[in-house]
Parts: C-alpha cells; structure tokens; sequence
C-alpha cells in the first residue's frame, strides 16, 4: 500500500538551531543534535507529516519499491549504553523488482 501511494521522500537541510526546535520534543534527537559542531547542517527527511534525522539519500518516492523485507529486528540500548533505555531497531531491504528480492 505505501509503495503504491507514491509517497515522497523530501531532503531537508537544517541548521543545528532550526534542528533543534524542530525536534525539541524528542531527547534522542535532541542528544545527537547537542553533539554536533555549530554550523554544522544537519539533514533530515519528511514523508507527510514524520520528518526524521537521516544522513539519506533515500529514494525519490515509494513507487520505486516493488518488494521489501525485514532482514533482522532486535532491541538496543541508546548510544550502546546498558544505563540508557532500550529502542527497537528494525533493519531492511528494499528491491525494485519481486524477481530480485528471491
């Protein structure tokens, strides 16, 4: 369903400070952005509403996936640290053509 809906895949160049009130309600981002030197443009990319921190590039738009899969999920700890809370990372693969993927 998502590939068929063509949905964009928008590149946004931001400044830390930009960055920084765009994700002021995530302290995940908010840690990463604090890291990084000032001038520094920080990319992040948008689909409808959900924007998130990406080095990218990612594909123009999703009509180009034609089959995906999961290849591994598991749990982490931010940054790698026991003492931070744990996230789900989710890793994928993505194919032009079915054909492909097998």
């Amino acid at each position: 369903a998502i590939a068929k809906s063509k949905r964009t895949f928008q590149r946004l160049e931001l400044s830390k400070e930009d960055a920084s009130e765009m994700f002021s309600h995530n302290p995940f981002k908010m840690e990463l952005i604090a890291k990084m030197e000032p001038g520094t443009t920080i990319t992040a990319y948008r689909d409808g509403p959900f924007i998130d921190l990406c080095r990218g590039p990612h594909v123009p738009n999703s009509a180009i996936i034609k089959a995906m899969a999961v290849t591994k999920s598991s749990s982490a700890y931010w940054l790698s640290k026991a003492e931070n809370p744990s996230l789900q990372r989710v890793y994928g693969i993505s194919f032009p053509d079915v054909k492909l993927m097998k």
